[in-house]
């Protein structure tokens, strides 16, 4: 079940922030900087964030288990003006390729403002990412961006997709 995330899903959505951080990125960031998340800080920036200016953000639930989450709004790119964006998605682990980021990447499009396309961020090193992206329609726009993290540099690279003209 897809829905609207509130401020009782702020330790959900931390978590699973970080643990999916801790293993997708686990060969593109120092180990060190990963286990160093902190899961508590996280729930602090969601709970403010939920609480304050919950803008679009899902959950994604099976049996009362937050499985994946994903948020969305207008782009900020000063290059990008009118486009909509899809900020973050993320699903723990052991759901993967079970069909959660697809329904979330479905609630979130549906739900971002009409645009002539929508954009997203994604860090080059991320090929499984990539390839999911790619395979809901989104591609490189030539956009890159240079992104540091524990003492490490890596590229992030911007993907849109292209959508029917609003009427």
């Amino acid at each position: 079940m897809i829905r609207k995330a509130t401020v009782a899903d702020a330790e959900a959505i931390a978590t699973i922030h970080v643990r999916t951080w801790q293993t997708a990125y686990a060969e593109i960031f120092p180990a060190e900087f990963l286990a160093n998340l902190s899961v508590e800080r996280r729930v602090a920036a969601w709970r403010e964030q939920l609480a304050n200016n919950p803008g679009l953000t899902f959950i994604a639930e099976e049996n009362e288990l937050v499985t994946g989450w994903v948020s969305g709004g207008l782009s900020i790119d000063a290059d990008a003006v009118g486009a909509s964006e899809v900020q973050a998605i993320y699903v723990l682990p052991e759901y993967w390729d079970k069909g959660v980021g697809g329904e979330l990447m479905q609630a979130i499009e549906q739900a971002l403002p009409p645009s002539h396309s929508t954009i997203l961020w994604v860090l080059r090193d991320n090929q499984r990412a990539l390839r999911f992206y790619e395979k809901h329609g989104y591609q490189a726009d030539g956009a890159e961006e240079e992104l540091e993290r524990g003492g490490v540099k890596r590229w992030k690279i911007r993907l849109r997709k292209k959508l029917p003209i609003p009427a």
